[in-house]
């Protein structure tokens, strides 16, 4: 499908080629061409459909003055309708490479060739208990992560993504153990810490930004988690109020859990917290060391959630959403605190009956109805280069079609800001039906979109 792709971008250009009256440069070409393509792909039409829609041969004949701006307003047009004066498309060039595949999904089991392993925590119990999962690897002792990642041999950077669970960095952290959640200036925060607790996840979603954003060549894993307990005990005595912390940033909390054992030592340690909150936030729906440890207010386990076509669509190795729901019930049942990430939440025409049937579903079921304290929501955002470079891996991407997208004041594209107020408020809506307790939030968002809603209280518990 991704070679068709590149068949249709170059019909596209042959065409624009023969109906054009003026020679294109390289970057007028580029843009009609991502007009024409995604206009294409949204609306299921060929090119020759688009063009003859846009009025090119009519244009044509008017002559050549001014062709293409007279041509890039009508593909404007049909492609963002709500376009203002103000409003950025930022249209970058259409980089799919027909000779690449889609690599492999995930399918819940690591078989990494080499794993990568620091000199200094070579000799850890946790080292030398998780080397026993993978007796085929080959084990590379190195002085730093730095010295391993100069023996990986360079790809280009899709390819080093696509590769990334073929090699295992075990590392000893030795900073940043605690850092906030990275906002944008302008925009609220929610209050939350990351718990640096490994960095790249084995899973495949279409708009994770870790695609564009990871430059590291395999799935980063730190063996000495217990390290981090002294400075997040000071951590937790200085705060005067409950505060959330969560190892879900850079990783999926739990994916890899059958091999890390993480969360066996984490929920221990955290039970004993005044203040701090831990959140286990994943897209997997087994629990094994977690259903094995004893609950505690301060631990929730959070899933992130979509419609079930998205989940299949977009979260390529995550669980179904209804191994997710199933799990979530599981952890309830268990004594656990639990919550749910509607982020992002994807447009695309009757979003509204799919996404009102995933908060009914979840509130359908006693145990979730009684145990969530929280619901976060976002919409999807990207930066202009993760776009592409999910065009180079996926053959899917109707998601960055469909609706519109304008860059925002921390350079990232978004819906527009009045699409963005009525998907918050229809889903805070359908969820207060259902539950009136649990803590609603959002997700990346200046504080104006905040007031505009009915988002009451400023704590989860």
């Amino acid at each position: 499908m991704i070679r068709e792709n590149k068949e249709f971008i170059k019909e596209i250009g042959e065409r624009l080629l023969s109906g054009a009256p003026i020679r294109l440069g390289v970057n007028k070409k580029n843009e009609l061409e991502r007009l024409i393509y995604e206009i294409c792909r949204r609306d299921d039409k060929t090119p020759a459909e688009v063009l003859e829609q846009a009025g090119t041969v009519l244009l044509a004949k008017e002559g050549k003055s001014d062709f293409f701006h007279r041509f890039k307003k009508r593909l404007l047009r049909l492609r963002y309708p709500s376009l203002g004066p103000d409003d950025d498309p930022h249209l970058v060039p259409l980089k799919i490479d027909k000779a690449r595949e889609e690599y492999g999904a995930w399918d819940l089991e690591m078989a990494p060739r080499v794993i990568f392993v620091e000199k200094d925590v070579l000799g850890l119990d946790w080292t030398k208990k998780f080397l026993l999962n993978f007796p085929r690897a080959e084990i590379k002792e190195i002085r730093t992560f730095r010295e391993g990642v100069k023996s990986s041999p360079a790809s280009d950077p899709v390819e080093q993504y696509d590769q990334r669970r073929d090699k295992i960095f075990l590392i000893r952290n030795k900073d940043a153990f605690i850092k906030i959640c990275p906002c944008t200036k302008g925009y609220r925060r929610c209050g939350y810490w990351i718990l640096n607790a490994g960095f790249g996840c084995p899973m495949d979603c279409s708009y994770c930004f870790l695609q564009s954003y990871s430059n590291a060549p395999g799935l980063v894993l730190p063996a000495n988690i217990e390290d981090y307990f002294p400075h997040l005990e000071r951590f937790d005595k200085g705060l005067g109020k409950r505060t959330r912390i969560g190892t879900g940033e850079f990783t999926d909390s739990l994916a890899l859990d059958r091999y890390t054992g993480y969360s066996s030592a984490l929920i221990p340690f955290f039970r004993k917290r005044k203040n701090l909150v831990l959140e286990l936030k994943t897209k997997v729906a087994r629990l094994d060391n977690v259903l094995r440890e004893e609950p505690h207010d301060n631990i929730v386990i959070s899933w992130s959630v979509n419609t079930p076509e998205a989940a299949s669509r977009y979260e390529k190795g995550g669980a179904s959403m209804e191994e997710r729901l199933g799990a979530a019930v599981e952890a309830a049942k268990r004594g656990y605190k639990v919550g749910f990430h509607f982020d992002p939440v994807i447009f695309s025409p009757g979003w509204e009956e799919r996404y009102k049937a995933v908060v009914r579903d979840i509130f359908s079921r006693d145990e979730l109805r009684k145990n969530t304290v929280w619901i976060s929501l976002g919409t999807l955002r990207y930066t202009p280069g993760l776009k592409q470079v999910a065009e180079q891996r996926f053959s899917d991407n109707l998601m960055y079609y469909n609706g519109e997208f304008f860059v925002d004041t921390d350079g990232k594209l978004r819906y527009p800001r009045e699409l963005r107020i009525d998907i918050y408020d229809k889903m805070i809506k359908w969820i207060r039906e259902l539950d009136v307790a649990c803590w609603i939030y959002l997700c990346m968002e200046p504080g104006d979109v905040w007031r505009s809603l009915p988002l009451i209280g400023a704590d989860f518990f």
